[in-house]
Order: C-alpha cells, then sequence, then structure tokens
C-alpha cells in the first residue's frame, strides 16, 4: 500500500473523535490548536476534555454516552480511541459508508489514514510516518530531527517569506516563476547566503539583496 501524505486545514471543520481517556485528549487537544471543532463522544471522559468543553463549548462539543451509528453525520475527519476494536470497526464502518477519513489509534486495519509523528516550530512542520507500522520508530526519528532543527528557524522562515513576497514586486515582475523558484533555491542551498538574507531581513534590505544575487547570475537579470 502506498500512501499518499498531505497537511490538512482543519480550521471550523467538523471532527469527530470517539472515546474521552488520555489518548483521546491528545488528539483533541492536537485538533483544537489546529482549529478543528471538535465532537467527543464517550460515557467516560477525562476531567481535562471536560474542563475544554465548559471553557468553550462552541470549539469541543461533547456527548457523554457510547457511540451511536450516525453519530459521523457532517464529519470530516474522525478519531476512534476508545480502546475498544469493536467499537472501532463500528466506527469505521459508518466512516467508510460515509467516505470520511478515518484513524482507528493502535488499530491499523479500521483506518483509513495513519496520523504520522509530528512537531511544528515556529511555523515549520516535520512530520515522519511508517505507514502504521511502527510508531514508536516513527516518533524516534522525529525526536531525532527535531534535535538538528536551528533555534534561529523562526528568523530563516520569516526571512524566506519576504524574499518570496518581494520576487513578486514590479521591479521583478519579468521572472518568471521558474527564475524566482531558481533563486529562492539557491539561496536555501547556500548557508552563507541563507543567513545573508536573515541579516538582510533584520536590516530591512532583502530588495537590495535579491538584486545583487540577480546581478552576480546574468542569468537570473529581469
Amino acid at each position: 500500500m502506498t500512501l499518499y501524505p498531505a497537511m490538512l486545514n482543519i480550521s471550523s471543520r467538523k471532527v469527530v473523535v470517539i472515546g474521552g481517556g488520555s489518548v483521546a485528549l491528545r488528539k483533541v487537544e492536537d485538533l483544537v490548536r489546529c482549529g478543528a471543532l471538535v465532537t467527543v463522544i464517550a460515557p467516560d471522559l477525562h476531567e481535562t476534555i471536560a474542563a475544554m468543553h465548559a471553557a468553550d463549548p462552541d470549539r469541543v462539543q461533547v456527548f457523554q454516552r457510547p457511540y451511536r451509528r450516525g453519530d459521523l453525520e457532517g464529519a470530516h475527519i474522525v478519531f476512534a480511541a476508545s480502546g475498544d476494536e469493536r467499537v472501532n470497526h463500528e466506527v469505521f464502518l459508518e466512516a467508510n459508508e460515509k467516505k470520511i477519513f478515518i484513524n482507528a489509534v493502535d488499530d491499523p486495519q479500521n483506518c483509513s489514514f495513519f496520523v504520522p509523528s509530528w512537531f511544528t516550530r515556529d511555523g515549520l512542520v516535520i512530520s515522519v510516518s511508517t505507514s502504521g507500522i511502527s510508531p514508536s520508530l516513527a516518533a524516534k526519528i522525529r525526536r531525532d530531527i527535531e534535535k538538528i532543527i536551528p533555534d534561529s528557524i523562526e528568523h530563516i522562515l520569516t526571512a524566506l517569506q519576504t524574499a518570496r513576497i518581494t520576487l513578486r514586486d514590479e521591479e521583478f515582475k519579468t521572472l518568471s516563476s521558474n527564475e524566482r523558484g531558481h533563486i529562492l533555491k539557491k539561496i536555501v542551498d547556500n548557508d552563507d547566503l541563507l543567513y545573508e538574507l536573515v541579516r538582510s531581513y533584520k536590516t530591512d534590505s532583502v530588495y537590495k539583496f535579491i538584486r545583487k544575487i540577480i546581478v552576480n547570475d546574468p542569468k537570473e537579470i529581469p
């Protein structure tokens, strides 16, 4: 099976979580952080889920009862975190009928997608998946990657965003999309240029920096 990786914008979209324990809590916290509208269905609730519902019932809706067929109506994504394979399978069948993507925690046969091990830092998102084979190995690889991300990543990303916007200015309108991409790739692939860009951003001279790159490379002159 070959999986198609994707980053989903779930802001203001309904996501149903079946289960109310500590595993479900982690899902709910991540989903709320990403802007989802979360519905939790479970006979027993972690106290933190209950507190999240009390603090913002529009963001975290709760039905304190067992799952019932029909509970997935209107959902964009479903998480089954009940810890009961029979319940997971019932949820999986309904999700499949309604063509809703479902993840059943630690139950790959009842999943239509797998959640990678991931972290985010200042706009950078890194995710690692073993296609559901070994979540613990994915987590280890993710931790190893996290260690090598520079502390200055926020400044680097902001400077690159500024350079990308600057390249759309009227001054550079004759550059093709491929040529703009080539300039950005050239900066990213060269540590000296990358950190010079960061310095230029801090001194509000990104335009001047980009012009210098173009002048030094005749192929990129507009």
